[in-house]
């Protein structure tokens, strides 16, 4: 049977199956990856958190607050009381008072990369639906 005589239908079902294959092959990768991205989800919640929280002690105080919490402590910042998430731990460092960068860190190993305050762009209000997280 030459090339041109083969059943299209056969071509189809080939095709359909290599794909459904590369699919199942690509399965595990994507679970791995999702399962990855959950975990280093609460971590970037509060470094977002914290470096807003941290703007806002900059905007009312004048300066920020550095410090060193894990998920069993809490600090109160600019009126409101902060509590990493589970297995998270939020580091502070004040180089400069107006410029404080916050780095976070789980259980599993997994750090986050320094985000430092620019007072000429501040960060966006990760929960603006909340009144008493404003500026005023």
């Amino acid at each position: 049977m030459t090339p041109s005589a083969r059943p299209q239908g056969l071509t189809t079902w080939a095709v359909l199956a290599a794909i459904a294959l590369l699919f199942a092959a690509a399965t595990p990768l994507v679970l791995a990856l999702d399962s990855r991205i959950d975990r280093t989800r609460p971590m970037h919640h509060d470094r977002v958190e914290m470096l807003w929280l941290q703007h806002l002690a900059v905007q009312t105080t004048g300066g920020s607050v550095p410090v060193e919490l894990s998920d069993d402590e809490s600090v109160e910042l600019a009126g409101e009381t902060f509590t990493p998430s589970e297995g998270v731990s939020v580091e502070v460092r004040a180089d400069e008072p107006t410029r404080p960068c916050v780095r976070t860190s789980n259980e599993h190993g997994d750090v986050t990369e320094w985000a430092c305050l620019d007072p000429a762009a501040p960060p966006a209000d990760p929960d603006p639906e909340d009144p008493d997280l404003g500026v005023g």
